[in-house]
C-alpha cells in the first residue's frame, strides 16, 4: 500500500494534491453523501475546480489553519466554510495568523502588519522557499462561516466524522476519525521525511508525540497522510511513525553537540541545524528554524540535558 492515489472508502475518497502532495500543496477528502463535504483544500486549483464543477459542494472544513490546508478555500465561493474553535480567529483577524506562525515574536509586530499588506497584493513578489507572500493567504481567509469544537461529531448522512484534537503541530489541529469506514485522516503527522513541525508559537514538541502515539492506537486500518505518503495501513503507519519521530531526539542531539560550550539561541540557530542555511534567504524558514531550535533548546533544559546561563546554554 501508500502513496498518494484517488480511492475511496464509502462515501470518502482521497484526492491526492498536485506534485505529489508535497508541501505546499496536501490531499484533499471529499464526502460524497447527503451533506457533500471537503476537508482541507490543499489539492490544488485544478483538481478542485474539477471537483466543484463535477458536485455540489456543502461545506469546506479545514483541519488547520496553515496554508496548505486552506490555500483554495477560495475556489469555494458558494460554500460554508468551517474551521476549529481554537483558530477560528485566524480567519477573524490576520494578525493572529502572523502572531502563530512567529512573525511578531522574531521580526515584532509591525511585520505581521507588512505581512497582511502584502499577501493582500496579488503582485506581491514571492519567496524562495515558503509561500509566505502568497495571495492566497488573503484570498482563503476572508469569510469564515462557522467553527468545530474537539469532539464534535460531522453526520453526513451516511457517513460520519469524528473529529480528534491533536495538538502539537498547532494549536487546534485535528485529526478526522471515519469509525465506521475504519480510516483516520492524519493530515500533518505526515511522515515526511523532513520529520515532524512545530515551527509556530503554538507549536509544541511534547504535544505532538503524545498526539502521534495517541493517534497511532486508534481503532482504524487505513491512515491517510496530508503529504507524500498517501495511504498506509496501521501497520505501515506505526512503522513509519517510529521513524518520523526519531527525527525529534536526531534534532536534539544536533543541538546539544552544538552547546558543548556555551552559546546563545541565536549562535546556534544561525547554524541550520534544522533547516540548513542556504534556506535562510527566506525569511519565513529562518523564521522557523530559529523557533524550532529554541524550543529543542528549552526542551533540553527541561529534561535536564542542557543548562541555561544568562542568555547563553550549555549540555550537561
Amino acid at each position: 500500500m501508500g502513496g498518494m492515489k484517488t480511492q475511496a472508502f464509502g462515501a470518502v475518497t482521497v484526492i491526492p494534491g498536485e506534485n505529489s502532495s508535497r508541501f505546499p500543496w496536501s490531499s484533499t477528502l471529499f464526502i460524497d453523501d447527503d451533506v457533500k463535504a471537503v476537508i482541507d483544500t490543499g489539492a490544488g486549483e485544478r483538481p478542485l475546480t474539477e471537483l466543484k464543477e463535477n458536485h455540489r459542494i456543502d461545506m469546506v472544513i479545514n483541519s488547520h489553519f496553515h496554508f496548505d490546508h486552506i490555500a483554495y478555500n477560495h475556489l469555494f465561493t458558494d460554500t460554508a466554510i468551517l474551521i476549529n474553535e481554537k483558530e477560528a480567529q485566524c480567519y477573524r483577524d490576520r494578525r493572529r495568523i502572523g502572531i502563530l506562525l512567529g512573525i511578531e515574536e522574531v521580526y515584532g509586530s509591525e511585520e505581521v502588519d507588512r505581512w497582511i499588506r502584502r499577501i493582500s497584493r496579488p503582485e506581491s513578489p514571492q519567496s524562495p522557499y515558503s509561500p509566505q507572500n502568497n495571495h492566497k493567504w488573503w484570498m482563503s481567509t476572508s469569510r469564515l462561516d462557522g467553527t468545530y469544537p474537539w469532539g464534535h461529531i460531522f453526520d453526513f448522512g451516511k457517513t460520519k466524522m469524528h473529529v480528534i484534537g491533536a495538538p502539537g503541530h498547532s494549536e487546534g489541529f485535528c485529526c478526522m476519525y471515519f469509525p465506521e469506514e475504519g480510516v483516520v485522516y492524519v493530515a500533518d503527522i505526515d511522515l515526511t521525511s523532513f520529520g515532524p513541525w512545530y515551527g509556530g508559537i503554538d507549536g509544541d514538541i511534547g504535544q505532538f508525540i503524545d498526539s502521534c502515539r495517541e493517534i497511532a492506537g486508534m481503532d482504524a486500518d487505513t491512515f491517510i497522510t496530508g503529504h507524500e505518503a498517501g495511504i498506509l495501513t496501521k501497520e505501515e503507519f506505526q512503522a513509519g511513525l517510529t521513524v518520523f519521530l526519531e527525527k525529534i531526539e536526531e534534532r536534539d542531539s544536533r543541538i546539544l553537540a552544538a552547546l558543548t560550550e556555551p552559546a546563545t539561541i541565536d549562535d546556534v540557530a544561525g547554524k541550520g541545524l534544522i533547516y540548513g542555511r542556504k534556506f535562510h534567504s527566506d525569511e519565513w524558514v529562518f523564521m522557523w528554524n530559529y523557533l524550532m531550535t529554541k524550543k529543542h533548546i528549552e526542551r533540553m533544559v527541561t529534561l535536564g540535558r542542557a543548562l541555561q546561563v544568562d542568555d547563553t546554554y550549555i549540555s550537561t
